[in-house]
């Protein structure tokens, strides 16, 4: 009876520890009928190692809804002479959750698909990664850059004919950690998300 009694705490406290999500807050009463924010491909132009409000923001609430943890927003890459990471202004966050983890790994996906790329109830795509200003998700080999639909392939682990690559390297896979693109918009926390008073 005692071991029963254990093994269910147990299991009561393992779907706790990985509940932190919660409800899809794209479908919430102070959100559902607010103009919902187009899709959104904002370039770099320069190094900038401030963080903004909305990077700020973001990282707080992965940090509250999720078991992850935070790898840092700035890098001052410049990819060609006009090009730069998204990194060089602090308008993407690298947040560890290791996909190797089954239980991470589920959780990670459930924030990717059931929250940030899922279907509000009106039947918006994509919507509360719209209404945050999030317009790149890579994660575990698969990514997504805006536009109706999930996540793709990540191009870094797949060859030309389709298949994966083997013996990757985990992080420039994304296996080890989520990276989440702002727009300049949700950088400045000035989506209807970070509007909303929603936490």
């Amino acid at each position: 009876m005692l071991l029963a009694a254990i093994c269910a705490i147990s299991a009561i406290w393992a779907c706790w520890a990985f509940a932190g999500i919660g409800a899809n807050p794209a479908n919430d009463s102070r959100l559902i009928n607010k103009p919902l924010e187009g899709y959104r491909n904002d370039r770099a132009t320069r190094c900038d190692k401030q963080m903004p409000k909305g990077t700020e923001a973001l990282k707080s609430w992965l940090g509250r809804h999720t078991d992850g943890s935070f790898w840092g927003s700035y890098r001052c890459e410049k990819w060609s002479k006009a090009s730069y990471s998204l990194h060089a202004e602090s308008r993407a966050i690298d947040w560890a959750m290791d996909s190797r983890n089954s239980a991470i790994k589920r959780q990670a996906m459930k924030l990717i698909q059931k929250r940030w790329l899922a279907r509000d109830r009106r039947g918006n795509d994509n919507a509360l990664a719209r209404r945050m200003g999030i317009q790149g998700i890579i994660y575990n080999c698969r990514s997504w850059y805006g536009g109706d639909g999930g996540l793709g392939r990540y191009s870094y682990c797949f060859k030309d004919n389709g298949k994966r690559k083997k013996h990757l390297d985990p992080t420039a896979a994304h296996m080890d950690h989520i990276h989440v693109e702002l727009s300049d918009r949700g950088a400045k926390k000035k989506t209807s998300f970070w509007r909303s008073g929603i936490r």
